[in-house]
């Protein structure tokens, strides 16, 4: 047997594996260019449905806002019509003869109320007992024939009654010694009381 002899053999590239490499590339190519299109087909997509949804959002939000306002005013409004059948049914109770002293009669009761919801002033309007009436201490037009401290005294006592018969309902604004109070006789002004103090229209 003859000796094998060693030799370097050059192995150069086979025109068919090149041609099939560069098919893989062009493939590979093709498939991350795709993909690129894809992937920015989808992200403008996405982000056509997230400005959707953030118009839609904007939209809603809007929306609630003004249903919130008008659930908001209607229920102001119906506190406000709450407030007002508990006066006017306050103001019956008080003139149905719930407030009757030896010298006057309370016949009519306003209420003064301010938009948010305090007691601003409460008007009286009485008439006299017989005792008081004209050809008694009453002159006419508001005016008595008796001591300002006299009229004074039974005048207040009559805020007084009517106010302990307000009483103290949390459906009702608070009616205290501090509260403006007018009174007056026929409608004529006989005096007010401010601050706690009650003084004759004569006196003002």
């Amino acid at each position: 047997m003859g000796e094998l002899g060693s030799h370097t053999q050059s192995v150069e590239p086979q025109p068919q594996a090149v041609r099939k490499l560069a098919v893989v590339a062009t493939v590979i190519s093709g498939v991350a260019v795709l993909g690129c299109i894809a992937l920015a087909v989808w992200n403008y997509n996405l982000n056509t449905k997230v400005n959707t949804l953030t118009t839609a959002n904007a939209s809603l939000n809007k929306t609630t806002l003004a249903l919130t306002k008008q659930q908001n005013d209607t229920e102001a409004l119906l506190q406000q019509v709450r407030l007002a059948a508990n006066l006017s049914s306050i103001s019956h109770a008080l003139e149905q003869t719930s407030v009757v002293t030896d010298d006057f009669v309370l016949e009519k009761v306003t209420f003064d109320v301010a938009e948010n919801g305090t007691l601003k002033a409460v008007l009286l309007n009485v008439n006299n007992q017989p005792n008081l009436g004209l050809g008694g201490a009453y002159q006419g037009y508001g005016k008595y024939n008796m001591a300002s401290s006299t009229l004074t005294k039974k005048a207040e006592e009559v805020i007084n009654i009517a106010m302990k018969e307000y009483g103290t309902s949390d459906k009702l604004p608070v009616w205290d010694k501090k509260t403006t109070v007018e009174m007056t006789v026929h409608n004529y002004p006989l005096g007010k009381r401010e601050g706690g103090t009650f003084k004759l229209t004569s006196q003002q």
